[in-house]
């Protein structure tokens, strides 16, 4: 039987959120983003999330934390190269809650990971796997270039969800062979550092040579690269819940396509390479 996963990325405007439900029903999640209006998190109540990465220590890749209760996970990735202290340095009066309950989170998680709750690892999710690389090499100016990049497989499917990498970090990643390795020719890119020109990276773009590019930002943006990443990207046939149309597409954007869907992983289908369906509006 056919193994597939789904993947949904929420429009939080400025941020990030992802949750991908893996074929035995698990949950990983990458980011806390949220809004005002939508805390993805509280769609996780009662789910079973086995491992969260939060990409990099910035308000708005965990601004739903004051409802991390709803979706503590088993296992938890994230950025350790600040300290309390320098997370809370000049930030903001009304940012300091939020700070300090995602230092307590965080830091709560300091055990090793049993072999069998191995992500990286079939077992867990059903024959889903992730990898997640990061640098601690760079400047401590840009917690930017401290996000991790995060890779999924299922089959022969691949999906490579980025933080808010910059050229400083790609730089570095890129001279890794694992990494290099890992990236190629996945079917789904979320881009580095929503989309913006100060996170495309032509070499890594061209190496990951994506069917499509998603990318998560708000509206009003002036810094978008996604002209250059539809350039880059293959294309791919995307239905529009909303509208019922469906079109090929190269560059999703949530400020434009709201949530978006992707599913993707193994078929029973003799002679194709495995299943993937996008939608948006969701």
């Amino acid at each position: 039987m056919a193994r597939t996963a789904s993947m949904k990325i929420w429009n939080v405007e400025l941020g990030l959120a992802v949750h991908i439900k893996a074929p035995n029903g698990r949950y990983i999640v990458i980011d806390l983003g949220s809004t005002n209006d939508t805390s993805p998190l509280q769609c996780l109540y009662r789910k079973d999330v086995g491992y969260m990465i939060i990409t990099h220590p910035h308000l708005d890749h965990f601004s739903d934390i004051q409802n991390i209760d709803y979706a503590r996970p088993q296992i938890l990735s994230r950025c350790k190269d600040y300290s309390r202290a320098e997370l809370l340095e000049g930030s903001r009066d009304c940012d300091k809650d939020k700070i300090i309950q995602y230092c307590n989170f965080a830091e709560s998680y300091n055990g090793p990971v049993p072999s069998y709750m191995d992500p990286t690892t079939d077992a867990p999710f059903d024959g889903l796997t992730t990898e997640v690389f990061s640098t601690s090499a760079c400047d401590k100016s840009n917690k930017n270039n401290f996000s991790s990049i995060v890779v999924l497989k299922l089959g022969n499917a691949k999906v490579v969800v980025c933080g808010d990498n910059e050229k400083e970090s790609f730089e570095i990643l890129m001279k890794r062979t694992d990494f290099k390795e890992a990236i190629k020719d996945a079917w789904v890119l979320v881009a580095p550092h929503h989309g913006r020109e100060s996170g495309y990276y032509e070499e890594f773009v061209d190496l990951v040579h994506p069917y499509i590019t998603i990318i998560s930002d708000k509206s009003g943006t002036d810094t978008s690269a996604s002209q250059k990443y539809t350039n880059k990207s293959k294309g791919y046939k995307v239905h529009n819940k909303l509208t019922g149309e469906t079109e090929d597409r190269y560059c999703l954007t949530t400020r434009k396509d709201g949530n978006i869907e992707v599913t993707f992983g193994e078929t029973d289908s003799f002679g194709y390479g495995g299943t993937l369906q996008i939608n948006t509006n969701v």
